[in-house]
């Protein structure tokens, strides 16, 4: 068995001059092969929209996030007038 030879690495002694990038959390549905399509098709997602891939599941779920946005702040407001009427 030939022996494998590792090699080193020289470590720049300067402190890097790039700076670092962070990126928020990436909004992606989990969602199986065989579970029901998030677009409401009734079909099962391989059959629906499988073949579209991740970019259309982050577009989806920057939808059901904006949906969900939208209907808390309706609650949100709807209980603020129930407290007004209330008072």
């Amino acid at each position: 068995m030939p022996s494998r030879k590792l090699r080193s690495i020289k470590l720049n002694p300067r402190p890097s001059l790039r700076k670092s990038v962070v990126t928020g959390p990436r909004q992606v549905l989990d969602i199986g092969r065989n579970d029901p399509c998030p677009c409401g098709s009734g079909k099962k997602y391989k059959d629906c929209h499988i073949d579209k891939g991740d970019p259309w599941l982050r577009k989806m779920a920057a939808k059901i996030e904006k949906d969900e946005a939208k209907r808390l702040k309706a609650e949100e407001k709807a209980a603020a007038k129930a407290a007004k009427k209330k008072d």
